[in-house]
C-alpha cells in the first residue's frame, strides 16, 4: 500500500489485529508487551470479538441453535426438537463442565465416546478470565472495535459507540463499527444467517475476498492514528 514504508515506518507506533480469540485476548497481549519492557502497543484492532467473553459467546451460540430449531418447520425440524431442546444444550454444557473441572484439573477431555479430545486447561483460563477489567486496566491506546451485525458467534452490541467507550476508559481513543452485513469471518453476506448452516455459509464465504467497507474502515483507521496522531481523549 506504502510504497516507502520501511522509509516511514516506526517502530514506536506497533498496530496489532485479534480476530475472534484473538481479539478477546488482546488485552492480555498489551500486558505482557508491557511487562517484557518493550514500547507499549500503540493500537489495537478488535475484529469480531471486542467485549467478548468465552463462556458467554457459547452460551449466546446455544440459545441461538435452540431458538433456530424450535422455529424449523417440516419433517427436519420436528426430527431435531426431540433433541435439541435448552434443558438437553444446558445439561450437556453441564455434563462438559464437570469434565473440565474435574479435581485432577485434565489438560484434555474426552468426548464423542472417546472419538475428540477437547482441551479442557484453554477453556478454564477462558472462564476465568475477566475481559472488562483486562480491557480497563491493560488497554491504553489507540482502538478499532468491528464486529457485524450478522455475527452469530459474538455480540456485536460491544460494538456501539456508547457502550465502546465505557469497556475501554483509559484507551487513548476508540472507534467502533457494526457493519450490517458483515459476519464473524470478516465477510458480508445477504439474508438471515443461521447457525446451522454455518460450515455451509462459511465454506461458501471463505472463498470470498475479505469485506472491502472493513478493508476500508482498517486502512482509513491506520492512516489516522499512525500518520496523523492528533486524538487527545477518546473519540467514536
Amino acid at each position: 500500500m506504502y510504497a516507502n514504508f520501511d522509509a516511514e515506518r516506526d517502530e514506536r507506533k506497533i498496530v496489532i489485529l485479534g480476530h475472534s480469540e484473538g481479539a478477546i485476548i488482546m488485552p492480555l497481549i498489551c500486558r505482557e508487551v508491557k511487562s517484557a519492557g518493550l514500547e507499549p502497543i500503540f493500537g489495537c484492532i478488535f475484529l469480531s470479538g471486542f467485549g467478548e467473553n468465552l463462556g458467554d459467546a457459547m452460551k449466546l451460540q446455544r440459545e441461538r441453535i435452540v431458538k433456530e430449531v424450535a422455529e424449523m418447520t417440516g419433517p427436519q425440524g420436528w426430527v431435531l426438537r426431540r433433541f435439541v431442546t435448552k434443558e438437553k444444550t444446558e445439561k450437556q454444557y453441564e455434563d462438559l463442565m464437570k469434565k473440565v473441572n474435574a479435581p485432577d484439573n485434565p489438560e484434555f477431555i474426552s468426548m464423542y465416546c472417546g472419538l475428540q479430545k477437547q482441551p479442557a486447561k484453554w477453556l478454564r483460563e477462558h472462564l476465568a478470565y475477566d475481559v472488562d477489567e483486562a480491557l480497563e486496566k491493560h488497554i491504553t491506546c489507540h482502538c478499532l472495535a468491528i464486529t457485524g451485525m450478522k455475527d452469530l458467534q459474538v455480540r456485536n452490541k460491544f460494538c456501539d459507540p456508547d457502550t465502546a467507550v465505557k469497556l475501554v476508559p483509559n484507551a487513548k481513543s476508540i472507534e467502533s463499527h457494526q457493519p450490517t452485513n458483515l459476519t464473524h469471518i470478516g465477510r458480508s453476506m445477504e439474508g438471515e444467517p443461521l447457525m446451522m448452516n454455518l460450515k455451509k455459509d462459511y465454506a461458501k464465504m471463505g472463498k470470498m475476498p475479505l469485506d472491502p467497507d472493513v478493508l476500508s474502515i482498517m486502512d482509513t483507521w491506520c492512516d489516522k492514528i499512525l500518520f496523523n496522531d492528533t486524538t487527545n481523549g477518546q473519540s467514536q
